[in-house]
C-alpha cells in the first residue's frame, strides 16, 4: 500500500505573496496615487481660498488634470474665479489670476462685462442670481440732464453750432453767436430699452436670505448687516452684447454705452425675466413721459 506525500502549505503561502507583491506593483505603476487640493466646503466666485477652505485629497494619477493644485500653498490667499462645490478640485485656472479664468472665460464673442449700480429697489430685492436674465427699464429727468450738461457735453455740437462768420478786416473775428440747443424733455421719461441681459456676478452681500427661525444672534446680525448694506447699494455684472440695437426709431446705439450712460446720468431699473427668456417687439415697446401721463390722467377726470 503506497502512502500519499502531504503537501506542505508553505509553498502556496509564498506563491500568494508573490502574486499579491506582484499586484500591488503593476497597480503602482499605473495608478500611481497623488495629492490634489480640493474644496472642502461650497465657494463662491470671489471667495479668498485659505487652509480652512480647502483640503488635500488622494486620486489615481491617471485622473488627474494637468493644471490641478497639488499643495495647499499654491492655492492660499489666492481669490477665486469660478464657483466650487464641494470636493470639486481647485484648478490653476479657476483662479483670479489667469487672465482668462472666470468672467473672460463665460463672455461670447461680441460680449462685455459691464457693472452697474443697483439698490434694493432697482435689483429686485437682491433675488437676482448668476446665469439669469433680465430686461432694462432706463429713466432719465430734466433736472439729471440740466445737472449733467455741462459734463455730458463738453465739446460743441456741430449740428447746433452756426457756422463761424468771416474774419473782419485786419484779421479780428467776429465773436460766433451760439445756438441755443433743444431743451430737455418738459417730465422725466421711462423706456424699456434692453431685455436679455445675462446676469454675470452678483455680491454675497447683495443677495437675499432668509434666516431659519432657530437662528443664532450671529447669523441674525450677519444678516442685518447684509441687509443695510444692501439698501446703502451694490453693483452687479451684466453680460453686455456690443451689436447695434435701436433703441427708438431712428436711433440705433450699441447697448454697452447706453447701459455706462444710464448708469451714470440718468437712472436705471432691473426687470427679472422667466427662465424662458423675454422676447420683446421693438414695436409693443413705447416711452413713458410722465407729463403727458399726468396730463391724460387729469383731462380724464
Amino acid at each position: 500500500m503506497m502512502l500519499t506525500q502531504k503537501r506542505s502549505p508553505l509553498a502556496a503561502i509564498v506563491l500568494a505573496v508573490v502574486i499579491g507583491l506582484m499586484v500591488i506593483a503593476l497597480l503602482n505603476g499605473f495608478i500611481r496615487p497623488t495629492q490634489v487640493v480640493v474644496a472642502k466646503v461650497p465657494l463662491a466666485p470671489g471667495t479668498l481660498l485659505t487652509d480652512q477652505l480647502v483640503e488635500l485629497r488622494t486620486i489615481p494619477m491617471g485622473a488627474r488634470p494637468a493644471n490641478a493644485a497639488g499643495t495647499v500653498d499654491e492655492v492660499a490667499g489666492k481669490m477665486l474665479a469660478v464657483g466650487r462645490v464641494a470636493g470639486d478640485l481647485i484648478v490653476t485656472s479657476a483662479l483670479g489670476e489667469i487672465a482668462g479664468a472666470g468672467i473672460p472665460s463665460q463672455l461670447p464673442e461680441g460680449h462685455v462685462a459691464l457693472a452697474v449700480r443697483v439698490d434694493l429697489a432697482s435689483g429686485v430685492a437682491g433675488l437676482l442670481r448668476p446665469g439669469q436674465t433680465v430686461s432694462l427699464i432706463g429713466m432719465l429727468s430734466p433736472e439729471i440732464l440740466r445737472e449733467s450738461a455741462a459734463t455730458v457735453l463738453a465739446a460743441p455740437i456741430p449740428a447746433f453750432m452756426p457756422s463761424q462768420p468771416a474774419p473782419a478786416e485786419g484779421g479780428a473775428t467776429a465773436t460766433p453767436i451760439p445756438t441755443a440747443t433743444p431743451a430737455p424733455p418738459a417730465a422725466p421719461l421711462a423706456r424699456l430699452a434692453l431685455s436679455g441681459l445675462r446676469i454675470l456676478m452678483v455680491p454675497q452681500s447683495f443677495r437675499y436670505e432668509e434666516l431659519p427661525a432657530g437662528a443664532t444672534e450671529e447669523q441674525l446680525f450677519s444678516s442685518a448687516r447684509t441687509h443695510l448694506s444692501a439698501q446703502e447699494g451694490s453693483v452687479i455684472v451684466l453680460d453686455v452684447p456690443t451689436a447695434l440695437v435701436e433703441v427708438t426709431p431712428g436711433l440705433r446705439i450699441d447697448p454697452a454705452t447706453l447701459l455706462a450712460a444710464l448708469d451714470q446720468y440718468g437712472t436705471l431699473h432691473l426687470a427679472l425675466e422667466p427662465a424662458g427668456g423675454l422676447a420683446l417687439d421693438g414695436r409693443d415697446v413705447l416711452t413713458l413721459n410722465l407729463g403727458e401721463l399726468y396730463q391724460e390722467m387729469n383731462d380724464a377726470r
